[in-house]
Order: structure tokens, then sequence, then C-alpha cells
């Protein structure tokens, strides 16, 4: 017989590996901005190219980590939580490239982190009505 925690960890994993892609997404996007704010070679110097390489690579890593965790969570559940990016992206800026963090910024954040939480909640509730008011009528042709 399995123990609470082995059952509890089962179902965690896949949210830890979509937290996870949400992490590598972020520092991805924060290291390409950091690569492309700090080139003052040129577009084809080495350095650069290894920064911006670095940089792709870690965003892919968060793509491949996003695969793996729709293996076992809902898209209507995942992608609300990418939306977790935003606000990655707006603390991240503030403090690796000192971007100022104004009330209408927060509120914008707050507003698309609402906005997507309650699409995929209510998108899930349409999506349960239809399929029953579909099941009652016939399909005509």
């Amino acid at each position: 017989m399995k123990s609470i925690l082995e059952i509890s960890n089962v179902k965690i994993i896949p949210y830890i590996i979509l937290f996870v892609s949400i992490l590598f997404s972020i520092s991805g996007q924060l290291l390409m901005k950091y690569t492309m704010s700090h080139t003052d070679e040129g577009l084809l110097d080495w350095v650069f190219l290894q920064k911006l390489a670095l940089a792709v690579s870690v965003y892919c890593l968060g793509i491949v980590n996003w695969i793996l965790a729709l293996r076992s969570v809902k898209l209507s559940i995942a992608y609300p939580l990418t939306s977790l990016n935003y606000v990655g992206i707006l603390f991240g800026s503030y403090y690796f490239f000192n971007e100022v963090i104004t009330l209408t910024r927060i509120a914008g954040v707050i507003t698309i982190f609402l906005r997507y939480s309650f699409s995929s909640y209510s998108s899930e509730k349409a999506y349960i009505n239809f399929s029953i008011v579909n099941s009652t009528k016939p399909i005509r042709t």
C-alpha cells in the first residue's frame, strides 16, 4: 500500500514541472534582454553569440518542460498559470534592469493574471454546460 506522501508526490510532479517551465521562461527572457542590452561589439561577435545561445537555450528548456507538463496537466489549468511570467518579468526587470514599477504596471499584471484565471474557470464551466446542451439535442443535417 502506498503512503499518502507517495500518492501526493505523483500528482504534484507535473505542477512542479510546470513551475520550472515558468522559471526557465522568465530566466530565458531576462537573459535575452541582458544580452541585447549589453551588445557593444556587434551582432556577429563571438561573445555575444555565446550569450545569446545561452539565453535561447534556457528559454528552450522552458518549452521542453512546458511540453512535459502538458502530458499530465490540463491545458485549461496550465495556460493561465503561465501568466505568472508577467509577474516574474515585472520583478526581474525591476531587480536586474532598474526598470520602474508603477501602479499602472502592477494593475496591468494583476488584471492579466485575473483575466486568465477567470477565463479558465469560466471556459471549463461553459464546456460542461455546452456538452450537456448538445447531448440532449439531436444533430440535424
